[in-house]
């Protein structure tokens, strides 16, 4: 006979338990705690599937949970972040009805509805992924519908179809909020005052409203509340530990997400385009930023209209920077309701007595209650302790804004958890040094074979130690522990203990958060699947003061975070941890990978170069990588030929392209292609990399047919060594269509372009860097085979795609903005192509300076938009300089000065010179002739103009046989329709304008 589905043992239970395998710990910890499950005799561990499953089908019947394995299956089949819900509402259907536990004959739809309802009240989700779910609500009357994004239209399509009154729900946004706090006492004045201040004063636009106050006062408990009172009154509530920029940045990162919105690697672009989203859209949202220190790293980040900001804050800055409301320690009757609360039967004469020592502070209140009931201890006897302590601080001479009452718990504690509970008290000696945000106990199990000294290394390694462990932490009101399994130590008692530590204590502690640190590092920064993790890494980096370590786990920790915040776009971020370990790095002598000339300083050294170049900062940037090649050549333990020197050496060619330096650049390009096939061989990746990386070189050098040479051998090489579907194969076939373009080879380059960017698009995302340079070159190649409409669709698209993803400074930003302008130059719209162009060119001048080849070529295409508005004087002066300045750099050969020198020779005729214009036009002919070909398009424009100067000057034979020619070669090359082909055959002069490419 068969076990009935759902009993032990029974095929039914083991597929259950195959299902949850695929679910997150966090999740089924979670949805233990939405049901309201009580917890066994010892806490779960939530990786153990088979364990939990027991534990649950072991349950008690109640009203709430008439068949608790079954209700835990289908509040799992609810939550969002499940892989397998589908697979779990079967199951569900099948075992429910069935399941011997519950002794009920229950339908699986009203057990559905029972869950349903339990998770409704209860409001509790999973790793701030699973929103709360409710009916949309209903606009306020008169209220204009605010324009909403596709992505965000998309994302608010319900997520599922409840059963309760066959109404559809979707499922609102909610992520991060810490669980409510069951035993949150008063400040209802404080809550009602918040909520007027952010009712009227963002009525307009979005002016945030900060709590701010001194440490212990209870400024998160008192916004976590307000976000669950108020909760039904959003559509969208985010919250936000907000005390390093990157967990902001990695935040928000997963609010576009959750949004719909475009995907990009870069979280500070992905920050702004939610920013953006939030402004427009219908939802009622609130964000929360908890613990914001620096109002620099927030201000940018708060959206123009349509919701809410609260942010809290020790900082007093915040207050002269937006409206604040003060929280300060309990009125007495709320700090008496407290301590009753939390207490265990505490009289009202008691609690009032412990209020009056404690001095209201609500941190304060909460511990000693916590204590109280975790040891029974009688009130009066802890008074005496506390008193004893108090006064042994005193005599110490503590400052006067020293957290004295938070200290004599702390010292009351630990006398007792040293004696009794070792372990316990070295976990919480950890906490000394680690930073404020919540430590997740996977980093702690990641370190279970590190140097971790005892007893805390026995208990790291075993699972059920380790639980109540951290279980007495939070008895004793130690510590906090979230449903995600996070463990947090306020920052006033961290500051106790780490002030309360002996040397030696210290040093242990020291180690021991170095020693875990190190242990729960991935190792591969480049990774996305990794970055949740350097995400939990980053917020204890820096107070654990890891770079201080001599250890080299730790050195590596540190290198990985500096490039992990690069690659997540917070180069600001990378520079800081750069800066602060180079700078520590260089001074250490003892330990051997450290000093000036030491392994890890130097790798250091050259990720802080690639952040600085990220910001700007690029003069600098160059001189350290400069500077780190000659350290990495002339250490005997690397040498010209080592993986660090080339990797270096790679990044000094891009420093020389973005300097102007186009011929040191391909000279550099060259030595790192010899070196690379001398390292690894031709066929390698690396120098297949590195010699794609000179065809760029090539390409700004205007020596287009050598570069296409070029990468059709890095196409044939990658397509043999990492496949057709492979980025930097797809990159590649973007890149000859750059160069078949300046081969002037446009329908080539247009069909290759379109051929190939949907599957480029499809492979590594719409909004990648690579992609979105695809798009501008297919705007380009649609221009100039004269698809001028459809042309401006893309460049249109493409400027606003790449302004968001990089903002208005970028390189890219910049490029596609002169894109744009020369097509509308082109469709007969200067008015708007003159604003872009102007506002581009005034930031290559302030980011590259005057003489650099980008800012000058942007300057060709301003004078032809001042030519076609008239302003003949303008253009003049501005080619003149230009054409001085590119000969000077670049030769009378290069594609810009030969664009420039066209150019001019139409000012000359504008200015009524017009022997001086034929001189000019002829010189230019001859060559471009030369430099790109008699049939090269540009050299037909340059052909066609020096016709019409021979006819003005009085060679009117010559001029017209020249002109003939031009518009039959131009026929062939374009085609007889060509706009272009049809100008030149009016007699109208040509312009050559110039896309800057990609550096």
């Amino acid at each position: 006979m068969t076990d009935p589905p759902g009993s032990p043992g029974s095929a039914d239970h083991a597929r259950l338990i195959s299902l949850l395998r695929t679910v997150s710990p966090a999740s089924l910890a979670a949805a233990a705690v939405d049901l309201s499950f009580g917890s066994p005799s010892e806490d779960p561990d939530w990786a153990d599937v088979e364990g939990i499953v027991r534990w649950i089908d072991g349950l008690p019947v109640t009203v709430d949970a008439p068949a608790p394995l079954a209700c835990f299956a289908e509040r799992l089949a609810h939550d969002p972040t499940v892989p397998n819900g589908t697979e779990l509402h079967a199951w569900f259907d099948s075992a429910s009805g069935l399941d011997p536990s519950s002794r009920l004959e229950i339908h699986s739809a009203t057990l559905r509805n029972l869950v349903r309802l339990r998770t409704l009240s209860n409001q509790i989700y999973t790793d701030g992924d699973a929103g709360p779910i409710g009916r949309p609500s209903a606009r306020h009357e008169g209220e204009a519908e605010p324009l909403s994004s596709p992505a965000l239209a998309h994302s608010l399509l319900p997520a599922t179809e409840t059963e309760l009154g066959g109404a559809r729900e979707p499922v609102r946004i909610w992520g991060g909020v810490p669980l409510r706090n069951p035993d949150f006492t008063g400040r209802e004045t404080l809550l009602s005052d918040l909520r007027k201040a952010l009712e009227t004063r963002s009525a307009a636009s979005v002016l945030p409203q900060t709590l701010h106050g001194m440490g212990g006062v209870g400024k998160t408990q008192l916004a976590v509340e307000f976000v669950y009172r108020y909760q039904e009154q959003y559509d969208l509530v985010w919250w936000i530990a907000a005390e390093q920029q990157s967990l902001v940045l990695q935040s928000l990162h997963e609010l576009a997400r959750r949004l719909g919105l475009p995907q990009t690697e870069d979280m500070r672009q992905s920050a702004i385009m939610v920013m953006d989203a939030l402004a427009t859209t219908s939802l009622r949202w609130l964000i929360v930023y908890d613990n914001a220190l620096n109002p620099d790293d927030i201000t940018g980040l708060v959206p123009s209209a349509g919701g809410h900001v609260l942010l809290t804050s020790r900082n007093q800055t915040w207050a002269s920077v937006w409206d604040a409301i003060e929280v300060d320690v309990f009125d007495r009757p709320e700090s008496v309701e407290l301590i009753r609360k939390r207490g265990d039967v505490i009289t009202r004469e008691d609690a009032e007595r412990l209020a009056e020592k404690l001095g209201d502070l609500p941190l304060a209140l909460d511990q000693a209650a916590s204590w109280q009931r975790a040891t029974r201890m009688p009130v009066s006897e802890y008074l005496e302790l506390f008193d004893h302590h108090v006064r042994e601080l005193l005599d110490e001479g503590r400052p006067a804004n020293y957290p004295t009452t938070v200290a004599a718990f702390v010292n009351i504690a630990f006398e007792r958890l040293r004696t009794e509970a070792p372990a316990v008290a070295q976990l919480l000696e950890l906490f000394a040094y680690l930073g404020a945000e919540p430590l997740s106990v996977s980093l702690l199990r990641a370190a279970k074979n590190s140097a971790v000294s005892q007893p805390l290394g026995s208990v790291l390694r075993d699972s059920i130690k380790l639980n109540r462990t951290i279980r007495a932490l939070r008895q004793y009101g130690l510590a906090k522990v979230g449903g995600d399994q996070a463990i947090q130590v306020h920052r006033l008692v961290q500051l106790v203990i780490r002030e309360g530590l002996s040397e030696d204590l210290a040093e242990q502690s020291r180690r021991n958060a170095h020693a875990i640190l190190a242990a729960a590092n991935p190792e591969a920064p480049g990774n996305r699947e990794n970055w949740s993790t350097y995400a939990l890494i980053e917020p204890h980096l820096q107070p654990a003061g890891l770079v201080h370590s001599d250890e080299r786990e730790a050195h590596q920790a540190v290198i990985d975070q500096i490039r992990y915040l690069y690659v997540i776009g917070d180069a600001e971020g990378s520079r800081r941890l750069g800066e602060l370990a180079v700078s520590v790095w260089q001074k250490n002598r003892t330990a051997p990978n450290l000093g000036p000339d030491g392994e890890h300083t130097l790798i250091a050294t050259r990720h802080l170069a690639n952040a600085l170049r990220q910001l700007g900062m690029t003069e600098r940037a160059k001189t350290l990588d400069i500077e780190t090649l000659d350290r990495f050549e002339q250490n005997p333990d690397f040498g010209r030929l080592h993986e660090h020197t080339l990797f270096t050496l790679a990044g000094i060619g891009v420093d020389l392209r973005i300097a102007g330096d186009l011929q040191g650049a391909l000279a550099s390009e060259d030595d790192t292609v010899e070196r690379h096939r001398a390292a690894y061989g031709d066929d390698d990746y690396e120098t297949i990399r590195v010699l794609g990386n000179r065809a760029v070189s090539l390409r700004m050098l205007s020596r287009f047919s050598e570069a296409y040479e070029v990468d059709l051998e890095v196409l044939s090489a990658l397509q043999e060594t990492v496949g057709e579907n492979h980025w930097l194969t797809l990159l590649m076939q973007s890149n000859l269509a750059r160069d078949l373009y300046g081969l002037g080879r446009y329908s080539e380059a247009l069909e290759l372009q379109r051929n190939f960017l949907p599957l480029h698009a499809a492979v590594i995302g719409e909004r990648h860097p690579h992609v979105l340079l695809a798009h501008r070159m297919l705007a380009i190649a649609l221009r100039k085979t004269g698809a001028f409409g459809e042309a401006l669709t893309y460049a249109r698209n493409n400027y606003r795609d790449v302004s968001a993803r990089y903002g208005p400074d970028h390189e890219y930003a910049l490029s596609a903005a002169m894109t744009l302008a020369n097509t509308l130059r082109t469709l007969g719209q200067p008015g708007e192509a003159r604003n872009l162009a102007t506002g581009a060119l005034n930031r290559y001048r302030r980011l590259y300076g005057d003489e650099h080849p980008l800012t000058l070529a942007a300057a060709t295409n301003m004078s032809i938009i001042l030519r076609a508005l008239g302003e003949h004087r303008d253009a003049l002066d501005l080619d003149q300089r230009t054409l001085g300045a590119l000969t000077g750099s670049l030769g009378d050969e290069h594609s810009y000065t030969l664009c420039v020198a066209a150019n001019h020779a139409n000012n000359l005729v504008q200015a009524h010179e017009l022997a001086a214009a034929r001189d000019l036009s002829e010189k230019t002919l001859a060559l471009s002739r030369s430099a790109r070909g008699p049939q090269h398009p540009y050299t037909l424009a340059c052909a066609a103009n020096t016709a019409l100067d021979r006819i003005a000057t009085g060679n009117d034979a010559g001029g017209r046989s020249l002109l003939d020619e031009t518009v039959l070669a131009l026929s062939e090359a374009l085609g007889p329709d060509h706009p272009e082909t049809v100008d030149i055959g009016r007699g109208k002069r040509a312009e050559c304008d110039i896309e800057p490419p990609p550096t």
